[in-house]
């Protein structure tokens, strides 16, 4: 089966979207900084759980999320050096996909070209490919190496990046990658084994079945993806979101990383925020950047290193 490579697109726009030089106005009025540092493309910022609304003011458990959504983007553009891209994981509208949710999100992206960043999205259950490819035109791949399924490898320095699709159906919980896909997956380690591999999906592994009549909350197929990721020592990393949680646990070579919500969080005392990745050739330090300053995880650092 062909390896997609998807090039990195900046074509965030709608499909009426204004000319850049009107999105880089708007970026500083919207106090985004626009000067003229380059990028680091061994930068990469990760969120996860942005569910913007249609309409902008929408609040959910206390939280407007396209504020939230607003913020990390202010806060990017006000970086001395700025990350090349950024990777939103999954759960990008609010509930059902609709058109409107990311006509929104189009918009809170759009600072975001005018400062060179490039944006790459995956799928999550609250997602719905067909409406989003209608707004966020520059997402969809020119060719679909698995039906029905949003997936990539983003090439680095120092690494690749393994962007895939667990979005079963729109608004269910449950996550599935499918066999097509899983298949895929093999294929592309193996294509990709001169540098480490990081692993991106929406939703939580699941290692145990759920209770009887309950369904899946996480991916249904985990087992099955973890035998692909178990037996390939390249793979560092695997990076996660849907349980609106910052944790990071180690299993066999790699870690395994949930990353916080830009939205709501659903247990108090959790942090909301997003993370910041810096690579070198030693390995991978990832940096919660936690809304609330003052949360006894702000700031947290994790190291994810390459060699064993």
């Amino acid at each position: 089966m062909p390896i997609q490579v998807v090039a990195p697109s900046r074509r965030i726009f709608l499909k009426s979207a204004t000319a850049l030089s009107a999105s880089a106005a708007w970026a500083l009025h919207r106090g985004v900084a626009l000067a003229a540092e380059p990028l680091d493309a061994n930068f990469i910022a990760l969120l996860s759980d942005t569910h913007i609304a249609a309409n902008p003011g929408e609040s959910v458990r206390g939280t407007n999320m396209s504020d939230n959504l607003n913020l990390v983007i202010a806060q990017i553009g006000k970086l001395p050096q700025r990350p090349a891209n950024l990777l939103i994981n999954g759960d990008c509208a609010y509930l059902k996909g609709l058109p409107g949710d990311y006509q929104t999100l189009s918009h809170c992206l759009q600072p975001l070209a005018a400062l060179g960043i490039d944006v790459h999205l995956t799928m999550g259950n609250h997602d719905d490919r067909p409406k989003l490819y209608e707004v966020l035109t520059g997402q969809r791949p020119a060719t679909s190496v698995v039906s029905n399924k949003h997936l990539s490898v983003v090439e680095g320095e120092f690494a690749n990046w393994f962007l895939l699709d667990s979005l079963s159906q729109v608004n269910v919980v449950t996550g599935e990658l499918g066999n097509e896909q899983l298949k895929w997956l093999d294929d592309a380690l193996d294509a990709h084994t001169a540098k480490p591999a990081v692993v991106m999906v929406h939703h939580n592994p699941q290692f145990n079945a759920p209770e009887s009549g309950k369904p899946w909350g996480g991916i249904s197929d985990t087992a099955t993806l973890f035998e692909v990721l178990d037996a390939r020592p390249h793979v560092r990393a695997f990076i996660f979101g849907h349980t609106h949680t910052w944790r990071v646990t180690d299993r066999k070579h790699m870690k395994l990383i949930n990353l916080p919500p830009v939205a709501y969080v659903f247990g108090a005392g959790e942090p909301n925020g997003w993370v910041s990745a810096r690579l070198d050739q030693r390995g991978m330090r990832l940096q919660l950047h936690a809304f609330d300053a003052k949360h006894s995880k702000a700031e947290e650092i994790v190291e994810v290193m390459w060699q064993a």
